[in-house]
């Protein structure tokens, strides 16, 4: 794909994401890294039972550190620490901030999903895309 470069600061041949609902921006790891969105999660606590660690989710909102996006192209969920304080799972989809970048995104928070090119110039569905796409964006580098 011609265009595949990143919308803010032209980087070529990396991973890039796009607004899930939507085709541009394109962002790379390190745009999106300096432009993340605060996260918050329901703090759960953690107990032993049978062998098997058990969460009871509780009302109190903690906030979640800062994320980098690793070699895959994942950070860690939004669904907070597991037992042992390591994320309870990896996700590709990030949240950032493009109003200052974007006046049509003035609402401080973008859902982005993997930039997945079809053949028409567009982007595959997140859930929609095929294996060989998958395949190809996985094997571009992060950064």
């Amino acid at each position: 794909m011609k265009n595949y470069v990143c919308s803010i600061c032209g980087r070529k041949g990396v991973k890039l994401w796009r607004p899930y609902m939507g085709t541009e921006p394109l962002v790379c790891a390190e745009c999106a890294e300096k432009r993340q969105a605060p996260r918050e999660c329901n703090k759960v606590i953690w107990r032993k039972e049978k062998g098997q660690h058990v969460g009871k989710v509780t009302d109190e909102r903690i906030s979640l550190p800062k994320w980098k996006i690793n070699e895959k192209g994942t950070i860690p969920s939004a669904f907070g620490p597991g037992p042992k304080g390591e994320p309870e799972s990896m996700t590709d989809q990030l949240s950032i901030d493009l109003s200052k970048d974007f006046k049509s995104y003035s609402s401080g928070r973008t859902s982005m999903v993997p930039a997945c090119p079809d053949e028409d110039g567009d982007f595959w569905g997140y859930t929609s895309v095929p294996e060989e796409v998958c395949k190809w964006w996985n094997e571009l580098p992060t950064r």
